[in-house]
């Protein structure tokens, strides 16, 4: 008998395993859905709740168990962005991180700030299919099942997505490179 089916039968031992090997799949979603670390660790106690009233009902025949695991996640963080006030910036790097430590890190940083705002600009559709794409690693047809839409809308998205993404960070990347030979 597997974690899950364990953890179906009751089992909390096997439940608290199941968490354990899935806890860093659902806080990377939702840290990479609400940008925000305490939202993110809000959302992993928020889900598991969620999957573990739910699991009774989850049916291995469906689909893949992390399929249903990020359907759960991306669902609770849709829920907590409707929630949310308009426009959260994203502050919450760790204090210390902007030391003395030269240029690599200073670059590192501009172009994780670029790329985040370069997301932010995304409608949420957009977001969560490049999320679930290049950060998550999902294929389109798990994409497409996560999200409940045609794998060709879920090869749309991704090529809108890409798109804009290059439009928005073209002008950046070569104001930065320009800098940067100065």
């Amino acid at each position: 008998m597997n974690l899950i089916q364990r953890s179906q039968a009751g089992d909390e031992q096997a439940f608290a395993a199941l968490f354990e090997q899935y806890k860093n799949l659902v806080y990377k979603t939702a840290y990479l859905m609400l940008d925000h670390t305490q939202e993110a660790e809000d959302a992993l106690q928020e889900v598991f709740i969620q999957v573990h009233d739910a699991l009774p009902t989850y049916d291995p025949a469906k689909g893949a168990f992390t399929t249903w695991l990020y359907r759960v996640t991306v669902n609770y963080c849709h829920n907590r962005l409707r929630q949310r006030q308009p426009v959260q910036a994203i502050t919450d790097l760790p204090s210390g991180l902007l030391s003395d430590d030269g240029p690599p890190l200073e670059k590192q940083l501009a172009e994780r700030a670029m790329m985040q705002q370069a997301m932010e600009r995304l409608s949420p559709k957009l977001r969560i299919t490049v999320i679930l794409r290049y950060y998550a690693g999902l294929s389109y047809a798990e994409i497409a099942e996560v999200l409940a839409i045609p794998e060709g809308t879920v090869k749309s998205r991704l090529h809108q997505a890409i798109k804009q993404l290059r439009e928005v960070l073209a002008p950046e990347v070569t104001a930065v490179t320009s800098n940067e030979a100065a």
